[in-house]
């Protein structure tokens, strides 16, 4: 059995005991005793003395447990939905499972995921906006401002207490809540639910109160090679019943993905791999369906491989308009502030 495969059973094996509550986690409550005074004092000295402010305001939109959430698509959608108000938006990002560190990068169309990460790398292939990568996420901020923007959006970063932020939005997925709400490593969370109280917005995916639920919109496929797109409901009528269709994806939470094509009538044999783990040849090599459906996260790290079968679900998250009327109402009016003084 190889690393990758150790790793992803042992990923998923703590994963299910977290959210299905079992009992042998308590051996590790010290160490979430642990975890739970170092994000206490780290939360404490924040409140007690915070980093200036930038001359942009920041919005973080995080989590507080380990796992995908949905927050790089409500970025997206925030960034289309503020830009075609009117504001000039940038994105900063940590970058996750790219090299670069320090000091803060650009994310270009000749960057790689492998340089910067396949979230910012997907931020910047679908948005019209600068999108920033660094280790140090107040220095990426700083960078970020060169290009003029009313407003900075940061991708996770809501335990990076080194930042200042003017708005905190907190993305959730309601089917899965907050497991059995322990912290790390006894638990999902990284900080205590009571985080929930303290922040701006609560945003959950399929959540029951409109205002603060956000759901996918899943309709249109797009072919990796050609660029090709047809919907899901054609997808629908030419393979469901003639072709063989694999699964394949290095998501943080696979069986959203797996769902999502389960709900669309297309039945796949599912292959999941680590998070942020990159594709090979050998991987698609060893599948012999007729087709292979990917995410766009996993597609932006595999831009050169080449293979007919290859199709990619195009995900765009539907936010609540009462949010980005909210930041449109807090962050126009921060704009006109400054612009009187000048």
């Amino acid at each position: 059995m190889t690393f990758i495969k150790i790793k992803q059973r042992l990923e998923l094996w703590v994963t299910r005991a977290w959210y299905d509550g079992a009992v042998w986690l308590w051996l590790l409550w010290p160490l979430s005793a642990l975890v739970r005074a170092v994000v206490y004092v780290r939360r404490k000295r924040f409140l007690a003395y915070p980093p200036a402010d930038s001359e942009t305001p920041v919005v973080v939109v995080g989590g507080i447990t380990v796992g995908g959430t949905g927050k790089t698509p409500v970025i997206i959608a925030l960034v289309d939905a503020l830009t075609r108000r009117g504001l000039n938006v940038a994105v900063v990002s940590r970058g996750y499972g790219g090299t670069v560190i320090d000091p803060p990068e650009a994310v270009s169309a000749q960057t790689s995921a492998d340089a910067v990460g396949d979230e910012p790398r997907l931020i910047a292939l679908r948005c019209d906006c600068p999108v920033i990568v660094g280790r140090n996420r107040a220095a990426a901020v700083r960078y970020a401002e060169r290009f003029g923007p009313d407003v900075i959006l940061s991708d996770d970063g809501m335990q990076h207490y080194g930042m200042a932020r003017a708005f905190e939005i907190l993305v959730l997925d309601a089917a899965r809540g907050l497991g059995n709400k322990h912290l790390l490593p006894m638990g999902p969370l990284r900080e205590p639910a009571t985080r929930l109280e303290s922040v701006d917005w609560l945003l959950e995916r399929n959540g029951e109160k409109a205002e603060h639920a956000f759901h996918y919109d899943i309709s249109v496929l797009r072919h990796h090679q050609s660029g090709e797109r047809i919907t899901t409901l054609k997808a629908q009528e030419y393979w469901r019943e003639s072709k063989a269709i694999a699964a394949l994806t290095a998501l943080g939470q696979p069986d959203q993905f797996f769902n999502s094509l389960e709900l669309l009538g297309l039945t796949s044999v599912n292959c999941a791999f680590p998070d942020h783990y990159t594709l090979t040849k050998e991987d698609l090599d060893a599948i012999t369906a007729d087709i292979i459906i990917i995410t766009e996260k996993d597609a932006v790290k595999i831009p050169s491989l080449t293979d007919e079968r290859l199709w990619v679900l195009v995900i765009d998250a539907v936010i609540p308009d009462s949010l980005v009327a909210t930041l449109l109402t807090r962050f126009q009016s921060a704009r006109e502030d400054a612009c009187s003084e000048l």
